[in-house]
Formats: C-alpha cells, structure tokens, sequence
C-alpha cells in the first residue's frame, strides 16, 4: 500500500476537494444548463405562440363589438328616418349628415394610390306607401323620379327582394334586416388583366346593400308605409379590408397570398367581406344566389371564379372552416389553423357579431369576424426568441469552461504552496501535543517563525493552565446567559408585536433626523414599502411636503402635535403628527407617530351634511306648504281679474307677466317638496340598460340642435338592478342637462359603463368649462349654482337619488377641460 507524507496528503487532498466538486459541478451545470435552455425555448416559443393567439383572438373580438355597434347605429338612424316627413329635401338632408369615411385604392394597376374618402352611409333611402309604390327614392344622394312598385320583387333593385312585404305586417317597433345583397363579381371582372388581387386596382368593386326596413303607422294604428335604408357594402368592408395582423397593423389593401387578412362571413356561413370580391356571396342576373364552392365543383368554374364561398360548405377545403361557423353561432370567439384556397396555412381568430334583429333574430348573431395570420409570420417574435436564448446560453457555456479551466491552475499552485507553510510547523505542534497527552504538562512547543502557527502554540500552553479555571466559569455563565436571553427574546417580541400590529405609524428618528426605523402601519400609510432605512428624514418623507412643512415647526426636544389636512388623487387626507424625545440609549433621539384620521373625519362630514340636509328638507317643506295655498288663492284671483279687464290689453299683459311669475314660483316649490319629500321605494329588478337608453333618447334631438356629439358606449351585456327606474332616469337626467347647459356651443357628451364583480360604474363626461375646485365640496349642496339661474337642487336631488340606492356618486373636473360624473350602484343580488 501507497505511504503518502502528510505534505502530499494535505496537498492531494485540497486539490481533490477542490477541482474534483469543480469539474463535477461544472459537468452538471452544463446538462443543466442545456436542459434549462431547452425548457426556457420551448417555454419561450409556446408563451410567445399563446400570447400572439390571445392578441389576435382580442382583436377579433375588437373588430366584431365595433360592427355590433354600427348595426345598432344604423337602427336608431332608421328610427329617426321613420320621423321624418317623406319628401325629397328631407331625405336629401338625411342622406348628406349621415356619412362616414372609406380608405380605397386609386390610380392604375402600374400606378395605385391611396384615398380617404367621406361618403353616404345609405346608397339608397326611400318612402315606400302602404300600396308598394315608392313615394320618394334617393340613390347616390340623387332623387330618382321612377315610382316603383316594390310590392313585386321583380321591380326591385336585385329582382328578388321582398322588403316590402316583410316590414308591412311586423309590429310596431319591428324592424327587418336583410342579408348583404349585390351583384356577384366573378375573377374576371374584378382582375381585369391583373395578376393578383393586390395589382387589381382598376377591376370591378363589389357593389352590394343590407335593407334595414320598418312600417310606419298612423295614430289610429293605420300602415302609412315602410321605411327604408339601404346600408352600402363599403361600409362593412371597411371593419375588415384594413386590417393586418403584421407590424403595419393596418393596410390600405391586405395580402392574399400570405394569409395575413380578415374576413367577414353572415350567420348563413357566406363570405360577405374579403380582398377576393369573388368569394363574397352574390345573385346572378336573374337575381339567384349564386351557389357555393363545394367539393363538386368543377375545376372550370373554380378557375374562373364564378362560385362564391361558405365556410358551412368548406370542410373539403380545411374542416375547420364549418367548425368556425358552428363556434359564432354559438357565441364564442376562439382561435384555429386553416389553409385557405390558396394554400396558405395560418393560424385564424374569430370572434361573433352579436346582433338580434330581422334574418338575424333567430341565432342572435349577424356573422362573424375572423383575422388570419401565415404561420410563418405568427411564430416569427417565437422563432427569433428561440435563436437569441441559444445564443446566450451558448455563449455562457463558453465562458464557463474558460473560467474553470483557470479556476483549476489557480487552485493547483495555491495548495501546493499552502501545504508547505502549513504542514511543517504543524509536525513540531503534533509531536509536543502527543508530549502532553502522555502526561508532560511541563512540555511546550517551541515555534520560531512569526507565523499563525507560532501563536498557536502560545495559546496552547496558556490554555493548559487556564483550561480547568475557566471551565467552571463557563458552566455558569453559560446558565445565566441562557436566561437572560429567554427574557430579552420575550421582551423583544412583545415590544415587537405591539409596535407591528398598532394602526398608528411609527418612525424613529436618530440625533442626525435619519430615520432608523419605521413600523408596517407607517409603511402603509405613507408608502414606505421601497423606501430603505438610513435615509433623512426629508427624502423618506419627500413625496408628503405638507408634513415636512408641518415638521419644520415643531419645536426642539419637547413633545408636539399637529392634524394635517391635504389632498392627493382628489381626496382630502387628515393626518395627525406627534413627536416624542427618545431619552433612552447614548445618542438620544425622536419618535414621530402618524396617524390617519381619513376616514373618522369624513364620517363626521357626512354625518353632518346628512343632518343639515334632514333639518334643510323639513325647513323646505314647511315653507313650500306654506307658501303654496296663498300662490294658488292669488293665481285664481289674478286669472279672474285678467278674465274681467277683457278692454284694457294693457292691464291684461300685467297681469299675465304676474301669472306667469306666479307659475315660476309654484314651479320652485315643487322643487322644494321634491327635494323635502322621503322617498318611496318602489324597487324592483330591472334593466339599467332600458333605463340609461330612454334617458339618452329624451336628449338626442337637443344634442343635434347644439351640435354636442353623443358618444354612447355601453356594454351589450349590462346586469339587472334592484332599483327605482323613475329616480335613476330622474338623476341620470338631470347629469345630462347639467353637461348640455355646460356646452352651449356645442362639443362631445360621451356615456360609458362597466361593471366588476360587484359594483356598476355609469360615467357622464363632458367638454365643457369644467368646474373650480373651490366649487367641488359644494355641488351637491342644496340651492348651490353656478349658472346663474335654477334652483341649485337637480345635483342635490342626484346625490340623495343615487345614496338611497346603495351607491356613490363621485366628480372630476379641470377648469377648462370639462366634467366627469360617475355613479357607482350595487348589483342585484
């Protein structure tokens, strides 16, 4: 067997324990390393693909909620439409305000352009009377003199239309909707010589409609006609024809053959927008619906483009197609991999287009939206992830190598070099020690060189003769530390406990105002979470210069206190200092408490105004009932006096100026005893949705004639409410005069709501002169104006409307920028 000296021992063996756990180590990092790289990728790639579907899926969605809304517009255009009188200039006015921008290509196939066009949103509106013959006809904004009778489909447009006889017999507020109507454009017609759909900017457009139709009775319930809209195809085919799912985002006109485009197909499954006009469904010249592509058809009539496509009937193409299909009927939005005809594969979002009216009552559903994008270009952002995690994994794994090569040298000459100094004068101390072991105490180990050996050695022999000395006091010692420190660990934790868990904030503060240390409440209440400790007093609390103002005035070493109101995001925050001398410790101190008295001060607030407006209703009440029975007795006098005085006109206008200030007054009583009286509760579930629609309806005509935009976005799916619908529609009402008084010269009123799990938020914004910030504490104050007229109750009344059904109603406002109200209600349940 192998003798080693213990020189060689101490230097295998460091150099074993040292490079032998290196190169193991670096052998494992390594296949760990590869297997991380591998796991990261492919986590990379599927998180990177998962996150490219959600955005593409959303954008669908996007796409059909904002078709689901202009379907909407267009019925409440053909409401307003069925007002009007039927003569040709107030068509002719209709047709010229009700417009809306196209992106189309220009100029030749060699030389396309781009243009932003502004036009008619109806290619075709007409009167038609109870008979079927059409009374008035505007098409392209010019009166048609031909008076046809659309009762027989043969004299319509497209041969075959039945418009007529679907909206004479539906019931009042009925409304038929047809499907996308046109003339089918085949490959040839829409080519033109081109080789593509993308060169062919001089070929055929598709030309079709969608009727939206409604009868229009007498008072007596008698048919006058129907009403009739005919929606121009552009204007769908502008929801899709732009889109792109590339970095352009949007595109005058998309790219067929690579797949990245959208497209829209109706509840039936036919394509009714596409950059290939001739798959968009269509009627020949007989005016038949052209029948589908389906795999029976020839490869003549494929070639030419004669066949228009349903996804219903593409399963032979990619069964995907009628699985989408089936998916939007059913409401849901979701994303698939096609080939589409051309033989692009690539990944496809749709999502429904919800809408409930004429042919589409039944599914609930108008069609669908779906955004496709080339596989390759979907897992670009993937692939490129993919190529720069092996480039750095790479390049780690190099350096690695590099850097234990040199560890190992390093190592190699270090512990040969520590095994000399190391071992030498350890033999001299293990020969002396075995000395001693054998009983010779009075052996000592004789160390000349000046090294940690050396003291060593001294040491030893110095312990041999304290070693039994000090052991006993050890023992008690160690005895008495022990309880000590129970007792401070015990103390510590109380103290701890106590200062962690009171709400009041805690900082102390050393000679030097640094902060030492702050307890979770003052982190809390004054966002100290990333702030470290150390820090002056003046940065720890630099985003709160009220309480450095406050601080600035406290006296020396003495304790002091002071409440601090300020405002932050709109709220007024009440915050109570005190400052403590820290006696305790060599280098004495303070301590500053915070505490917030937010939410005590503005229950104390409320609970005040709720009792001046309890003794201002009952003060209200008494002198409207007071004032009320004189007004009454004076008006009938007045009315008998002016009856009486029929021969002096003069007189007479008097008089009535007395009445009519009379019928003022009354008027402000009546506010005063609305205001005063108790509300009923008359509750029960219903629809916000119907509630916040007739508001918005009793304030469309004054919007146009102050030509203030109403916006109105509010979500399809709106939730019940336990409610009072003539007091909401009475607060809601009075925010919507409130923002047209705001805008006497016109500018945008815009409607939104949404809805969390348990709250409704309805929000009213204007773009008028806003409102001072002096004057925000005081709006919903009874009789308080800013307009100069009014009773200075309608906000008042809103706010008691809005408490006493379990909401809150909160104001923004920048002078010059306008206001913003929101409501937020309870949900049923």
């Amino acid at each position: 067997m192998l003798q080693f000296s213990y020189q060689k021992k101490v230097l295998y063996a460091f150099c074993s324990l040292s490079l032998i756990p290196l190169v193991v180590l670096a052998i494992f990092s390594a296949m760990s390393l590869k297997t991380v790289e591998e796991l990261l990728r492919d986590s990379a790639i599927d998180a990177l693909d998962q996150q490219a579907a959600e955005a593409l899926e959303v954008r669908a969605v996007m796409v059909a909620s904002e078709v689901s809304t202009f379907l909407r517009s267009v019925e409440d255009h053909l409401a307003a439409f069925a007002q009007l009188e039927p003569a040709a200039e107030n068509y002719l006015h209709f047709s010229r305000t009700h417009r809306r921008q196209v992106w189309v290509r220009t100029g030749t196939n060699v030389e396309p352009a781009e243009d932003r066009r502004i036009i008619p949103l109806y290619s075709e509106l007409a009167f038609v009377n109870a008979d079927g013959i059409e009374q008035v006809r505007i098409q392209n904004d010019q009166v048609r003199p031909e008076r046809r009778d659309v009762s027989r489909p043969a004299n319509t447009t497209y041969l075959t239309e039945t418009y007529f006889a679907s909206a004479q017999d539906l019931p009042p507020g009925q409304i038929y909707v047809s499907h996308v109507t046109g003339w089918h454009v085949n490959k040839v017609k829409q080519l033109q010589g081109a080789a593509t759909v993308e060169e062919a900017v001089e070929g055929r457009k598709y030309e079709g409609v969608v009727r939206f139709a409604r009868p229009v009775h007498a008072a007596d319930g008698r048919l006058l006609g129907v009403a009739v809209l005919s929606l121009d195809h552009r204007h769908l085919m502008e929801f899709t024809q732009h889109v792109s799912p590339t970095e352009e985002r949007f595109v005058v006109f998309p790219s067929y053959r690579s797949g990245n485009y959208a497209f829209m197909f109706d509840n039936e499954g036919w394509i009714i927008t596409h950059p290939k006009f001739w798959d968009i469904r269509g009627l020949d010249s007989d005016g038949h619906l052209v029948p589908p592509y389906t795999k029976h058809s020839s490869p003549e009539a494929v070639a030419k483009g004669v066949i228009p496509y349903n996804l219903g009937q593409a399963a032979f193409v990619h069964p995907n197609y009628p699985f989408v299909h089936q998916a939007v009927l059913g409401g849901r939005s979701g994303v698939v991999d096609v080939t589409n005809v051309g033989g692009s594969r690539k990944i496809m979002a749709y999502a429904p287009v919800f809408y409930s009216q004429g042919r589409y009552a039944e599914s609930g559903v108008f069609g669908g939206v779906t955004i496709g994008a080339e596989v390759r270009q979907f897992h670009k952002t993937a692939e490129r992830a993919s190529a720069r995690i092996d480039r750095l994994f790479a390049g780690f794994l190099g350096s690695a190598w590099i850097l234990i090569g040199l560890t190992a040298v390093l190592v190699t000459i270090a512990a040969y070099k520590l095994a000399r100094s190391v071992t030498n004068p350890l033999l001299s101390l293990i020969t002396t020690t075995r000395e001693m072991a054998r009983g010779n105490l009075e052996a000592r180990v004789e160390i000349s060189s000046p090294n940690e050996v050396a003291d060593l050695a001294i040491a030893f022999n110095r312990m041999a003769g304290q070693l039994r000395e000090r052991q006993g006091r050890l023992f008690r010692t160690v005895s008495q530390l022990r309880r000590s420190r129970h007792e401070i660990l015990r103390e510590r934790n109380l103290k701890k406990t106590i200062v962690e868990n009171v709400e009041t904030g805690i900082l102390t503060l050393d000679t030097e105002n640094q902060v030492t240390s702050f307890n979770s409440s003052a982190s809390r209440i004054l966002g100290l979470d990333q702030v470290p400790l150390g820090l002056p007093l003046v940065e720890t609390l630099q985003n709160w210069p009220e309480l450095l103002e406050a601080l600035e005035r406290a006296p020396g070493r003495v304790k002091w206190g002071e409440y601090i109101s300020m405002a932050r995001k709109d709220v007024t925050l009440t915050y109570r200092l005190t400052l403590y001398p820290l006696e305790t410790g060599p280098d004495p101190g303070r301590i500053l408490t915070v505490e917030d008295l937010t939410e005590r001060v503005n229950l104390r607030q409320k609970m005040a105004r709720f009792e001046r407006l309890a003794s201002l209703g009952r003060l209200s009440a008494g002198i409207a009932h007071e004032v009320r029975n004189p007004l009454t007795g004076i008006s009938l006098l007045l009315d008998e006096l002016h009856d009486r005085l029929l021969g002096n006109p003069g007189d007479q206008r008097l008089i009535q100026k007395a009445l009519q200030e009379i019928e003022r007054l009354e008027g402000l009583v009546n506010e005063l005893l609305r205001f005063s009286s108790l509300p009923v509760k008359r509750r029960s579930e219903g629809s916000i949705a119907e509630v916040l629609n007739d508001t918005l309806f009793l304030v469309d005509k004054q919007c146009e004639r102050q030509g203030v935009e109403l916006a109105i976005d509010l979500p399809v799916d709106l939730p019940n409410l336990s409610m009072d619908p003539d007091q909401l529609k009475q607060a809601f009402l009075n925010l919507l005069t409130n923002a047209l008084d705001a805008m006497p010269d016109g500018g945008r009123l815009s409607v939104t709501a949404r809805t969390d799990q348990q709250t409704l938020c309805i929000a009213f914004a204007d773009t008028g002169a806003g409102i001072l910030a002096e004057d925000n504490a005081l709006i919903f104050e009874p009789f308080y104006t800013t307009k100069g007229e009014g009773t200075g109750l309608g906000l008042s009344i809103t706010h008691t409307i809005i408490a006493n059904h379990g909401g809150q109603i909160e104001v923004t406002s920048r002078p010059g920028e306008g206001c913003r109200f929101e409501i937020c209600l309870p949900l049923a349940g």
